[in-house]
């Protein structure tokens, strides 16, 4: 599920994690968008033997006994990599929240659910006093994106400035923002 085009963006991710000779991957499709319980019974992905689980998933919550078994590989030391619209899933689920620090839509209200973070100066800022729905962009467009810390291993090997092909940028993301380091960042108009 996803309110972007899940069906043709899964095989392009899939493509670019096999082709680099790094990565075995499996896909786990959640029911469809108001599918039965029964549906949603038969799902059970195995985050357990995955080594990172990458989420292109944007649609209704999980099944409680889903919500754990994700909660509880997280915990136990398992990768986590939201994709896009990913990061508008689940926004009353405060455990999933906490570990993708923010994201925006899903009834995400800056304050309520954290700070709104962003860049002023080259500098991240946590505030916690504008107030609004958390997440917006605006027409797609290439954008140029900047490295905070060039060393980290995330961005090492990187340039320091460089543009983004047209896309949507995503501002105005809140939640708790706790662990979080921002490593790159680009401005919205």
């Amino acid at each position: 599920q996803n309110n972007h085009n899940w069906k043709a963006t899964t095989p392009v991710l899939v493509e670019a994690l096999e082709s680099c000779g790094q990565f075995q991957v499996t896909v786990s499709t959640s029911p469809p968008g108001g599918a039965n319980r029964e549906a949603w019974d038969k799902w059970r992905p195995a985050f357990g033997k995955a080594d990172a689980v990458l989420s292109n998933y944007n649609g209704q919550d999980w099944p409680e006994e889903v919500q754990k078994s994700f909660l509880a590989y997280v915990n136990g030391g398992g990768g986590f990599v939201v994709v896009h619209a990913a990061d508008n899933s689940f926004g009353r689920w405060k455990e999933y929240n906490r570990i993708i620090g923010v994201g925006g839509w899903g009834g995400r209200k800056i304050g309520r659910d954290g700070p709104w973070v962003h860049v002023v100066d080259g500098k991240a800022v946590r505030d916690s006093e504008t107030k609004g729905n958390g997440g917006s962009h605006g027409p797609r467009h290439p954008f140029k994106v900047e490295h905070i810390d060039t060393t980290h291993p995330v961005t090492k090997g990187l340039p320091a400035k460089w543009m983004h092909q047209k896309d949507e940028l995503y501002c105005r993301l809140c939640g708790p923002a706790e662990n979080m380091e921002i490593q790159g960042f680009s401005y919205s108009p």
